[in-house]
């Protein structure tokens, strides 16, 4: 029957290679990076998302200098033409896959002609993304920011992965590294949308890890914290705070694909993970403070908790029935770009 239970001898001897591993490339990250980056990826074919702006152009610089094969993927077909013409002039390997990843069908068109053009992938390293900042008083309408965040941070970086899986997983050779956030550790305010796409896609590349730690095959995430890219451009706020160069950023990724390490994480992820365990309430005080301490501007649509105060007890005295006061809820789809 399907669900009788069936045993099976393990595979323990890849721990032992895979510790090994870990250590001799870890030291070789630290010590030499530049020859550790050359001997990771040289004749490596890396398919590299996000890869017309920011971290992505970055990376796909230094790997295309290492020796790798670069598949750029993004949008806009003339910044990736323009990033791999200067791959190309310095005696490099690029190639342009454009695309709109938030469809579907168009990560498995990606993907298939990569597949087709080059036989298989190496590396997939998933690093577009989108990020939404609004507090969920202000999303209730806007159901479709989830939905947004998701399609580009977890489904369409799945939809990448599984395409590309069972060609690695016949070669027993791959790696796929997905870029999140610190916010997954902080847990900032008014970013709802945003931080539970990447708890998604971190959740699925810890536990594709563990399924195949006893093959080839290696899952990595990166928390990067802010790190100045377009991205972040139209939060203001973030120009008066500290943040990460996309210089050091390309940097941590760069020793991702050579450690192959599990996890990337700075100091201050670590230091709010320990709060959040050790200080729970502490830690959400803390974050409720800094929320309370900015002023977000509403939505034109939005009534506020003390107006739908006024109008309840307005209502009440006219003796008209409770469900005629509920929140003003627009339809989801008036809002939808």
């Amino acid at each position: 029957m399907a669900n009788d239970i069936q045993f099976r001898r393990p595979k323990i001897g890849p721990y032992f290679s895979r510790l090994r591993h870990h250590w001799a490339w870890n030291a070789k990250s630290l010590l030499t990076p530049g020859q550790a980056l050359r001997d990771r990826v040289q004749g490596k074919v890396v398919l590299l998302t996000g890869a017309s702006s920011g971290i992505g152009e970055g990376v796909a610089d230094k790997l295309a200098d290492a020796g790798a094969t670069l598949l750029l993927v993004a949008r806009n077909a003339d910044k990736l033409e323009a990033i791999a013409t200067g791959i190309r002039k310095r005696g490099g390997r690029a190639f342009i896959y454009p695309g709109d990843l938030t469809d579907l069908d168009e990560c498995d068109r990606i993907c298939q002609q990569a597949l087709a053009d080059h036989g298989h992938v190496d590396i997939l390293i998933n690093n577009a993304g989108r990020s939404i900042r609004r507090s969920i008083k202000f999303t209730v309408n806007r159901f479709h920011d989830y939905e947004r965040t998701m399609q580009l941070n977890y489904f369409a970086a799945l939809r990448l992965a599984m395409n590309l899986l069972p060609v690695m997983e016949a070669r027993d050779e791959g790696h796929i590294i997905n870029v999140s956030t610190v916010g997954v550790q902080a847990n900032p305010a008014r970013f709802s949308a945003y931080l539970g796409s990447k708890w998604a896609l971190e959740g699925w590349t810890w536990v594709a890890a563990n399924e195949y730690a006893h093959t080839n095959l290696r899952f990595s995430s990166i928390n990067y914290p802010l790190v100045r890219t377009p991205m972040i451009a139209p939060t203001k706020i973030y120009d008066y705070l500290p943040v990460m160069s996309p210089e050091t950023a390309v940097n941590w990724l760069l020793d991702v694909v050579i450690t192959q390490n599990k996890r990337k994480l700075g100091i201050f992820g670590k230091g709010a993970l320990a709060m959040y365990y050790l200080l729970p309430k502490t830690s959400e005080s803390i974050v409720n403070l800094s929320y309370q301490s900015l002023f977000e501007t509403p939505p034109a649509d939005y009534v506020s908790r003390k107006a739908r105060g006024e109008n309840r007890v307005m209502d009440t005295a006219e003796g008209h029935n409770d469900s005629k006061v509920a929140p003003f809820r627009a339809r989801d789809s008036q809002h939808r770009a």
